[in-house]
């Protein structure tokens, strides 16, 4: 069953525009077990539907830290 995570960009490199959400969707989509992936700079915010069977949120963490952004899980009730 597929889950679906909104995570916010807290560090100091933030997306500025459309290139870096193309640059986030880029490298998720690209995760075994994404299903969707929405980014927006202006809310600073990555809306990810994924298959926790294949895939551990610990990766999706990697992976955009690799691309340059730290992020944290916030609760979806609450955006």
């Amino acid at each position: 069953m597929s889950e679906t995570k909104t995570l916010k960009i807290t560090g100091d490199n933030t997306m500025h525009c459309g290139g870096c959400e193309k640059t986030v969707k880029f490298a998720l989509k690209k995760l075994d077990g994404v299903e969707n992936v929405e980014a927006s700079h202006k809310t600073q915010q990555i809306k990810l539907t994924f298959d926790p069977q294949t895939l551990t949120l610990d990766q999706v963490h990697k992976e955009l830290d690799w691309i340059g952004y730290q992020v944290e899980e916030i609760d979806d009730a609450n955006n």
